[in-house]
């Protein structure tokens, strides 16, 4: 028998047994809803804070596949929304900036996002010119990251091997 594993739908509240039912989702790691729920706050409300927030952490662990220490990386957000006039989305496109088009090493930040103030200015005048260019990149960038999101997980399950007995089997026939 499975053991009941319960988390809380962050819409509606309501409890999710994840070994037994099958309607719902974890956009994030750690971040449980319904599949209804889910979609229906996505359509409600589009493009918060929280959105952008999500779209930060989801760009650093699917996009960079790197190691990030939420809690520091988290402190520095917030701290730079307070002190440096910074937004998320401008967070988000900053870390875009520095390590896709600069191509910039993640292993020298230490698990955390320190180097947005010293190059949100920059980011912000590519991504300006970027979007005079052409227009919408921004928009549909946003747009690809929101469908990998959405995307739903499989789970994948390896079988376990069998042990080969042949070596006994073989040992038993000599007795």
């Amino acid at each position: 028998m499975a053991v009941k594993h319960i988390v809380h739908c962050r819409v509606c509240k309501e409890p999710i047994d994840i070994n037994h039912e099958t309607g719902w989702m974890q956009p994030s790691r750690g971040w449980y809803y319904h599949k209804d729920c889910y979609h229906n706050w996505k359509k409600s409300n589009p493009t918060n804070d929280e959105e952008w927030v999500e779209l930060i952490y989801d760009y650093l662990a699917r996009d960079l596949k790197v190691k990030y220490d939420y809690f520091l990386c988290e402190a520095q957000r917030k701290k730079f929304i307070k002190n440096h006039n910074c937004t998320s989305k401008g967070i988000f496109f900053a870390l875009k900036y520095f390590y896709e088009v600069k191509n910039n090493d993640w292993d020298k930040g230490h698990g955390g996002i320190g180097i947005v103030p010293y190059i949100y200015r920059e980011s912000c005048l590519y991504w300006s010119s970027r979007e005079r260019r052409s227009r919408g990149i921004c928009e549909r960038i946003v747009q690809q990251t929101r469908d990998n999101i959405n995307q739903e997980k499989r789970k994948v399950t390896k079988k376990k091997k069998k042990k080969n007995n042949k070596a006994l089997n073989m040992l038993d026939s000599i007795e």
